[in-house]
């Protein structure tokens, strides 16, 4: 017989999963409207005192005159400026709570780390994601260290969210590696393979190719495996010669994907000749690549335009301070931007997301026109990690993950008032006497 006690756990148990059920489909059928402010789409038309629709999460209208379904929450944003989330496009957020005691995003026991993933490290209740969306960013590439030769997996993640699962927006989102300074550095004073910069090259080399190997194994065993299955007319099925599975190697099967151009990879360089040799790399194994830093890449914009190479730049607020950064340029982001060169702003932290607007601050500081920055903390993210079908811009369809700034949004006295996820309010600034605030006291 059951307990008293055991039933009330039991009921009470089911009540809950019914009240998170029924909160979040009243959550997917929320319909928002921001009324009143400038709308900058960043793919389009701007408009002035316009409408911004919200259904399920999604982006259902944007224009002016839109007409508004009964139900709907109004949100008045008059003065106010809405544009896309910011996306940070490299950054270690959520795998370092107290910066003193620990990190979980550089592996320092091994030059070849492919096989570590990012999302194992990611804590959801991160304090640094708050302050990230607080100033406007709502998605970030998070990745491991710079460390390590290859360094592993990132992902592409919304800043929001109970679980690593409900962030992901897309996982693997790159394969990370490191060229120049610091893995011979970090690794060359152990006494620890690579020691120079050619050596660091030959072990990739090495690695992929041993890569390759692999994968063309796997093949060649699945095209035999496949029909041994099916005995031939006479032929009993012990007579069939089995073939043994290769046994799993998570650091070269981390490699595959990127070897058959399903995922890119990231290879931070700086200086002008490892940029180069991340080049040559990509011309021997086919490989589809992302420069990451590229403090020198300008003095090759055109080489990586008609490549179709795309530079997560940065950070720019803290560069030409070691020794392969001695060739910084300030117009940079200016001169890519002119070469026709894909880029996105980064931080490059764990915890400096707050000044991703920083970057761009600085980008147009030195040249580069406002609206080229704004895509380069929106859409520009989206295109080069294979997402702008689902955010970096206001468009019906999209997720809406929206910023409303007072003021522009990259002003340098403007302010966050409201910071949108998925169709959810996550921040609410606009103080006393705001609907959320009227809610709360409520």
């Amino acid at each position: 017989m059951i307990g008293k006690k055991v039933l009330a756990g039991i009921l009470l148990a089911v009540f809950l999963c019914l009240a998170a059920g029924i909160a979040e489909k009243k959550e997917a059928e929320r319909v928002l409207a921001l009324c009143g402010g400038r709308l900058i789409t960043v793919s389009g038309p701007e408009y002035e005192a316009g409408i911004l629709l919200i259904r399920g999460g999604k982006i259902a209208a944007v224009g002016k005159d839109i007409p508004l379904p009964d139900g709907v929450e109004r949100i008045e944003i008059s003065g106010c400026t809405v544009v896309p989330g910011f996306i940070d496009a490299f950054t270690n957020l959520g795998t370092v709570e107290i910066p003193s005691a620990s990190q979980d995003f550089d592996e320092t026991v091994s030059p070849l780390t492919p096989q570590l993933r990012i999302i194992d490290s990611i804590n959801p209740a991160n304090r640094f994601f708050s302050e990230a969306r607080r100033s406007g960013v709502t998605a970030a590439l998070c990745a491991p260290g710079d460390g390590n030769l290859l360094t592993g997996r990132s992902a592409l993640i919304r800043l929001s969210g109970q679980t690593v699962d409900s962030m992901i927006i897309k996982f693997p989102a790159g394969l990370h590696g490191t060229l120049g300074e610091g893995p011979k550095m970090r690794y060359g004073q152990k006494g620890i393979y690579p020691f120079t910069r050619m050596a660091e090259i030959a072990l990739l080399r090495q690695t992929f190719l041993d890569a390759s190997q692999r994968a063309d194994e796997l093949k060649r065993r699945d095209k035999k495996a496949t029909p041994a299955q099916k005995p031939k007319p006479g032929q009993e099925s012990d007579q069939l010669v089995a073939i043994e599975p290769l046994p799993q190697d998570l650091k070269l099967d981390a490699l595959i994907p990127a070897l058959e151009g399903r995922v890119p990879v990231i290879l931070a360089a700086d200086r002008l000749d490892d940029i180069l040799s991340a080049l040559r790399l990509a011309d021997e194994f086919q490989l589809r690549v992302i420069l990451n830093h590229g403090v020198e890449a300008y003095k090759v914009a055109d080489r990586l335009t008609q490549r179709n190479i795309p530079v997560l730049l940065g950070p720019l607020t803290d560069t030409g301070t070691r020794l392969e950064q001695l060739g910084f340029s300030r117009e940079s982001a200016l001169r890519l931007s002119q070469a026709g060169v894909l880029f996105a702003f980064q931080t490059g932290s764990y915890n400096r997301s707050a000044t991703l607007r920083d970057q761009a601050g600085e980008a147009m500081a030195h040249g580069l026109p406002a609206a080229d920055a704004l895509k380069a903390l929106t859409l520009s993210p989206a295109r080069i990690f294979g997402v702008e079908d689902r955010m970096g811009s206001l468009e019906a369809g999209k997720s809406a993950d929206v910023v409303v700034f007072e003021g522009h949004p990259l002003g340098r006295a403007s302010k966050v008032r409201l910071v949108i996820i998925g169709g959810k309010i996550v921040e609410d600034m606009r103080g006393p006497g705001s609907p959320a605030d009227k809610e709360r006291d409520e």
